[in-house]
């Protein structure tokens, strides 16, 4: 089914029929969060925030995926108090001392209730392996970078529930107070034998109503060696749950891998060229991917070796796992929109890339009629992006110092073009990347979130002082194409 409605006639029926159909809300606040990027590679560490604008008692699904194959490394389950404000650090397990392994870690100085306890005690946590140990490529290094998924499960409404989670002024233990939750733990025994939300004896609905939104989130990439910080925010989904979903039915205990975006409504709203579209999806999967779909993204490269700089785009794919993952790689297909499936390694989509300088040879002419002539399009040879998170490299090395296993670079051909900056386009409408709604319109292209992050390192900020290093980050929003073809 397809629906066009103006903009303007959507927001006047705001509540009755964007808040059935699943959508990118493009100022920020959603049910969903996506963080397409986090990194502890190269002496990098990821602040991740999480803020609830609501007057609710939220239950949220915070989980942590690695890059290669969105396998999941952490999980848990966070408990919001109404304004409540959540954060923590992803780090690597080298920089913690009492943590003897190799990878990355997280850690939270908030005392907002999580279950398990740990996180909101501030323990240091270790990222797991466990459900990838089974591919060519499975230590621990490969948790050192990935993306962050968060899902809001549900509104607490009982007033025991919500007594437990407000943040009160307690007694520090040291004559002093602080502000925290009034007992954490509580929550933490609704899913012990015996709690509430246990089964089989309890209901994890118990005391809950459905989701509602007004969340949003932001990651903070920091280098304290280089002296850079790079932020992005989350891309927000909203209208995820339907509004038929039982009370609570998203609401699942910390280490399942539900809720998982495979649970969203199959109806969404397009949003293309002042009109918005609705159409259906084949299921929730379907749906995310639809929303994230693009033909093609384009932003801005600084590449200029005289300044040091440096540009990555990161392109993540987070509903790519569900469709390449394939009980027999050797037989099975991978489901539309990808083509390739994952052999324990690799599951590689092809894209074109495309640049352009940024100047253009100037001419004295009326400054109503454009600059001629125009730079040449330069078209670089088939690429592909193998993995879920992929990290695409216009300098001479990294400028986030991604990994190997995700990191390509075309500097060679940006040089080799004797261009310096100026911007570029990734595409993704190549053969086979297509899904189609059950009105017969096919959307071209890849579902695809993500920003480009620019440094540069300035040798000489004070020729005075011929000893001072500047360093610089700046973080860059995709900016993104989607073609459907009509029925």
């Amino acid at each position: 089914m397809k629906k066009i409605l103006p903009v303007a006639v959507l927001a006047a029926l705001a509540g009755v029929n964007a808040a059935q159909a699943v959508h990118v809300n493009s100022d920020g606040l959603g049910q969903v969060l996506l963080y397409p990027y986090y990194s502890t590679e190269g002496d990098n560490d990821t602040y991740i925030a999480l803020a609830n604008t609501t007057s609710e008692y939220k239950a949220v699904k915070i989980r942590i995926l690695e890059s290669m194959n969105s396998n999941e490394v952490l999980d848990f389950n966070l408990y919001m108090s109404p304004y409540d404000h959540w954060s923590a650090v992803i780090t690597s397990a080298a920089d913690e001392a009492s943590i003897d392994v190799e990878g990355a870690t997280l850690r939270s100085a908030d005392t907002s209730c999580t279950v398990p306890l740990a996180v909101s005690q501030g323990d240091t946590i270790a990222f797991r392996e466990y459900v990838y140990d089974g591919d060519s490529e499975s230590g621990l290094d490969r948790t050192q970078e990935g993306y962050v998924e968060i899902i809001e499960m549900g509104v607490i409404t009982d007033p025991v529930l919500q007594a437990a989670i407000k943040h009160g002024s307690h007694s520090d233990g040291e004559g002093g107070t602080e502000w925290r939750p009034a007992n954490c733990a509580f929550l933490d025994a609704q899913w012990r034998d015996g709690g509430e939300w246990l089964p089989p004896s309890g209901d994890a609905d118990y005391g809950m109503s459905g989701v509602t939104g007004g969340l949003y989130g932001y990651g903070v990439l920091i280098n304290v060696e280089d002296g850079t910080s790079a932020g992005y925010d989350a891309t927000a989904i909203d209208a995820f749950a339907d509004d038929f979903q039982l009370p609570g039915a998203l609401h699942q205990e910390p280490g399942n891998v539900q809720p998982s975006l495979a649970d969203a409504t199959d109806e969404i709203t397009i949003f293309n060229e002042g009109d918005a579209v609705n159409y259906t999806l084949d299921d929730g999967l379907d749906a995310v991917s639809a929303i994230l779909m693009a033909t093609s993204i384009s932003n801005d490269y600084v590449a200029d070796e005289g300044r040091n700089a440096k540009t990555d785009w990161i392109l993540t794919m987070p509903t790519k796992r569900q469709y390449v993952n394939v009980e027999d790689p050797d037989e099975d297909p991978a489901e539309p929109p990808f083509t390739d499936v994952w052999d324990g390694k690799t599951a590689c989509e092809e894209v074109s890339i495309e640049f352009w300088d940024r100047e253009e040879a100037f001419e004295d002419v009326p400054s109503d009629v454009g600059f001629s002539p125009r730079p040449p399009q330069v078209e670089i040879p088939a690429t592909s992006l193998c993995t879920e998170v992929s990290v695409l490299g216009f300098g001479s090395e990294s400028a986030v110092k991604a990994g190997a296993a995700i990191y390509s670079g075309i500097g060679d051909s940006i040089s080799g073009a004797g261009f310096s900056e100026g911007w570029a386009r990734v595409g993704f409408d190549t053969e086979g990347h297509e899904l189609q709604a059950e009105s017969g319109d096919i959307f071209l292209g890849l579902p695809v979130i993500g920003f480009a992050v620019q440094t540069v390192r300035n040798e000489n900020a004070n020729p005075a002082a011929d000893s001072v290093i500047a360093n610089y980050a700046a973080s860059v929003e995709h900016k993104s194409v989607l073609e459907v073809d009509p029925d």
